[in-house]
């Protein structure tokens, strides 16, 4: 399966709001949770681990961040895309405010696998016009396509 498939419409959220990193990473739980059933009941461990990952440091830079973690209990990976017009504070490597956020669950199983997914996200933030096309984005279907097309490029 490509990576590109594990975005669809329920996975991604256009206009992500909120002030502050822990709002974005709140946003981003919620997505995760509604798509993955193994999540469901398991918000606030999931928001924990998340903003636990992003204290160790940040997966913040170039205007993309990366939240990504693994937990006991689930079997299957599970990714968001959000894009937060307004850009917010992220303690990003660069100084620079977040725009698009990936956020990754994995199971702790597997880490080769996941690395290769992790490695595709990087590479895709790496793009010179990523963050501007995806604040461009009108509908979610115009950003999955979008990774689409950088996913043959980002390989």
């Amino acid at each position: 399966m490509a990576y590109s498939e594990l975005f669809t419409k329920d996975s991604v959220l256009l206009n992500l709001d909120g002030g502050d990193s822990t709002a974005v990473l709140g946003a981003l739980t919620d997505a995760l949770c509604a798509k993955n059933p193994e999540l469901k009941d398991r918000r606030d461990e999931v928001l924990q681990t998340l903003i636990e990952r992003e204290s160790r440091g940040s997966t913040g830079t170039d205007g993309v961040g990366l939240p990504h973690v693994k937990m006991a209990g689930v079997t299957q990976v599970t990714v968001v895309v959000g894009v937060h017009q307004a850009g917010v504070e992220f303690n990003a490597l660069d100084g620079e405010k977040v725009h698009v956020f990936f956020s990754v669950i994995r199971p702790e199983e597997g880490a080769d696998e996941h690395i290769g997914l992790l490695r595709w996200l990087a590479g895709i933030a790496q793009h010179e016009d990523f963050v501007s096309f995806s604040c461009q984005a009108t509908s979610k279907e115009e950003l999955i396509a979008l990774l689409s097309e950088l996913a043959s490029t980002s390989a």
